[in-house]
């Protein structure tokens, strides 16, 4: 469903940098690059609202992207709610002005147009977010294209609410411009009554929200640039550490395409602390 209409937003100023010290590295030889798994990851970020009657079917289709044990660290999905909706009638709990603000981002570099349930799948093309064929045949397309970088994380100790990510990237096939690294928090498993607006009455599981999003470093889209970025996340003690996960990747500044990504669970990786 369409929300109210929003200003469109230059994609390079979707977000500020937050919570986090980055180091920065271009270089001619691959080599020097961090190590990544083998093969492509593809983002896919779903741009909703819990006021948005549209919206619960295309919450439904991330989850099951999130849970299909055959995507499993091949398809990363990522849950952004908006606040555009946030005034007819329910404020949602996990919306951000930063995330909406990252949707006119795309809307200014694909079709033009801001509107729930939206997913963008590599950064690269938009699309009704309850259409699932769609959806996954653009999934399905973007796993099969080459990665253009490849992304490591290195999760440190999470210890007095904070953790410590460790992001490193290398640039595979020359882009266009600047590029930056990402990292980004998610959680799962988040069930909200509602109690007024278009879903009022209903009681709504999101899973894959995303908490944090910072830029972790910057690096240039020439063959072999390398980048490493680290970032200190906060966590809140009502968060369980088991439905937490890290994503980062590697987006073009102007363009929004994702060349290269990579992600892992708080719970299946040796983090100090974790719980």
């Amino acid at each position: 469903m369409n929300g109210p209409t929003l200003p469109v937003l230059a994609f390079a100023t979707l977000a500020a940098v937050g919570g986090l010290a980055c180091v920065f590295a271009a270089a001619p030889d691959a080599e020097q690059g961090a190590a990544a798994p083998a093969g492509a990851a593809v983002v896919v970020e779903l741009f909703t609202s819990q006021g948005c009657s549209s919206c619960p079917p295309a919450d439904r289709l991330l989850s099951e992207l999130a849970d299909d044990p055959d995507l499993a660290g091949r398809v990363l999905p990522l849950s952004f709610h908006v606040d555009y909706w946030d005034h007819i009638g329910w404020k949602d709990p996990f919306s951000s002005p930063r995330w909406s603000a990252r949707q006119r981002g795309y809307a200014e570099v694909l079709d033009g147009r801001v509107y729930t349930p939206e997913v963008v799948v590599a950064g690269r093309r938009g699309m009704v977010g309850s259409r699932r064929g769609e959806v996954k045949e653009a999934v399905r397309e973007a796993l099969a294209a080459p990665p253009a970088a490849v992304v490591a994380i290195e999760l440190g100790a999470a210890a007095d609410g904070r953790l410590a990510v460790t992001a490193s990237a290398r640039i595979l096939s020359a882009g266009d411009g600047g590029q930056q690294l990402w990292v980004a928090l998610w959680q799962d498993g988040l069930v909200t009554e509602v109690g007024r607006g278009e879903n009022g009455g209903r009681t709504l599981l999101n899973d894959r929200v995303v908490r944090w999003l910072v830029r972790a470093a910057e690096l240039p889209g020439t063959v072999g640039a390398t980048a490493e970025g680290r970032a200190v996340l906060h966590l809140d003690a009502a968060w369980p550490r088991r439905d937490l996960g890290v994503v980062a990747f590697v987006q073009d500044a102007d363009r929004g395409a994702i060349h290269g990504a990579a992600g892992v669970r708080l719970a299946s990786a040796s983090t100090a602390g974790a719980r």
